[in-house]
């Protein structure tokens, strides 16, 4: 078994849909149903060009990984549940493409 497709936390995942709204027009949210998984989960750390800010407005980033064998591409408006929690995803999927046992996604995710 791989490191890729290993994960110690349970969480709930609510994949992005496409709606109509009452104009008719297509809208993107999260769904209303959750579908269980298990995910890796590592915190970040901040980058040269992200800073925190000062005060009361802190925030708290994650990584997330999903095993391999998890078909669940995430979108902007995904939502995460994690102990308890609501996370969003944020910024497009990062791929790792360097051979086909080791290409997986990444995302980041932030408290919603």
């Amino acid at each position: 078994m791989s490191l890729l497709d290993t994960g110690t936390e349970q969480i709930v995942i609510f994949p992005e849909e496409a709606v109509l709204d009452a104009d008719g027009n297509i809208q993107t949210r999260a769904s209303q149903t959750g579908v269980c998984a298990i995910a890796r989960i590592q915190p970040l750390t901040l980058g040269k060009n992200e800073r925190d800010d000062e005060g009361f407005e802190t925030e708290q980033t994650y990584s997330l990984r999903l095993p391999r064998n998890i078909r669940c591409r995430m979108g902007a408006q995904t939502q995460i549940e994690w102990h308890g929690e609501r996370w969003v995803v944020f910024g497009d999927a990062f791929r790792y493409n360097s051979s086909p046992r080791t290409a997986h996604h990444t995302y980041k995710i932030k408290r919603y």
